[in-house]
């Protein structure tokens, strides 16, 4: 995320404070949006330790149902993320 904050400074002309803030909501905001399987790889994307297979066997598994979604298949939970639900 100190990369993501460092390119806040530089191009967008925020304070250091700002900066983590505004990295923090977008963090929240994100995080409020994606099932709730996925909610904890968002810190790992944000740092740059992105790791496909540890997402995909969240999303096979059946805790990834989103709101609203009593099936938890992937598909249903594809959909979910796109508001198909």
């Amino acid at each position: 995320m100190q990369e993501l904050i460092k390119e806040l400074i530089a191009k967008a002309g925020l304070s250091e404070e700002m900066a983590q803030k505004s990295v923090s909501v977008t963090k929240d905001f994100i995080k409020s949006k994606v099932p709730p399987a996925f909610q904890d790889k968002i810190d790992d994307i944000l740092e740059g330790k992105f790791d496909v297979m540890s997402l995909m066997n969240a999303f096979m598994s059946g805790n990834s149902q989103s709101e609203g979604n009593d099936s938890g298949s992937p598909l249903d939970t594809l959909k979910g993320m796109f508001g198909n639900k």
